[in-house]
């Protein structure tokens, strides 16, 4: 089942075992990240403002300096808690720092299957200079030295171990059934689908359905969806391969006047301004 809303794009490491991203908001309740899961350790560390962090363990805010955590194979999506967040997000594969010894197959192999949560978020000075210096070894391109970065993840790992519990078993059929919601959402949100359409084919209440999925995803269903929307429409508009009312029909919008209206309400500038800008191609 969790195949469905694995991240919808794969990160690409090179040379290195640990990728860094940088990351901002926009304005307050903008999603950051949409709901998604992975094979690998995923720390957010908020450089100013707050971002929302929200699983199917609950919402969590996460403010300037502190550390957020999101282990293996947890649902986990991001909501910008103020306008203009700024955050890093520090993504490895815990299996690959698995080495062999007693130490690693008691400690590392649990956390790389899963089966060790961690408190998300985490407020803890030794971490916050250990992932603060981390982020400096890695975004130091010119004397970038993996192994430097490596070590620091294991150091990382160890402060981590302390938090680590391991969880109940999900006693929540419920929740595994809405999950199945969010399945059918990820993979049809450019198709024409409502509230009321959604909760009528799962069987559920509409005003149940409307409450559980914003408190799930921190966002109401219309606001997900465009979100979800809005992230694949800018990811195609830098490419500038496609026509932009080609883009926004590919998107859900049949009218590209509509679409271009909400695209700036979301980013705050209109399509032909990102337009191709990846390949330097000049807007449409």
């Amino acid at each position: 089942m969790l195949d469905a809303y694995k991240e919808l794009i794969p990160v690409v490491y090179g040379e290195s075992s640990v990728k860094l991203l940088y990351g901002h908001g926009g304005d307050a309740d903008r999603m950051c990240f949409g709901m998604h899961w992975h094979d690998r350790m995923e720390i957010n560390f908020v450089v100013s403002g707050s971002l929302m962090l929200h699983s199917d363990e609950g919402h969590y805010e996460v403010k300037a300096g502190q550390v957020a955590v999101s282990p293996p194979q947890k649902m986990h999506c991001g909501i910008a808690g103020s306008d203009g967040v700024k955050y890093h997000t520090i993504m490895f594969d815990v299996e690959k720092f698995c080495n062999g010894t007693p130490a690693s197959d008691k400690y590392l192999m649990p956390i790389s299957r899963g089966e060790i949560v961690f408190p998300r978020v985490i407020d803890d000075e030794i971490l916050k200079c250990a992932v603060e210096q981390l982020i400096r070894i890695t975004t130091n391109s010119e004397a970038y030295n993996p192994l430097q970065a490596e070590s620091k993840i294991y150091e990382i790992l160890g402060i981590l171990i302390s938090y680590g519990t391991v969880p109940k078993k999900a006693n929540n059929e419920k929740d595994r059934r809405f999950y199945d919601i969010l399945k059918y959402v990820n993979e049809h949100f450019t198709d024409k689908i409502s509230p009321k359409d959604i909760s009528a084919h799962f069987g559920y209440n509409e005003t149940y359905f409307c409450r559980r999925f914003k408190e799930v995803t921190g966002l109401t269903f219309v606001k997900y969806v465009q979100a979800l929307r809005m992230e694949n429409a800018i990811k195609m508009l830098k490419d500038g391969k496609e026509e932009i009312r080609y883009i926004a029909w590919k998107c859900g919008y049949e009218d590209v006047s509509y679409f271009s209206n909400c695209f700036k309400s979301h980013f705050g500038f209109r399509p032909s301004e990102i337009y191709g800008t990846e390949n330097n191609h000049k807007g449409a």
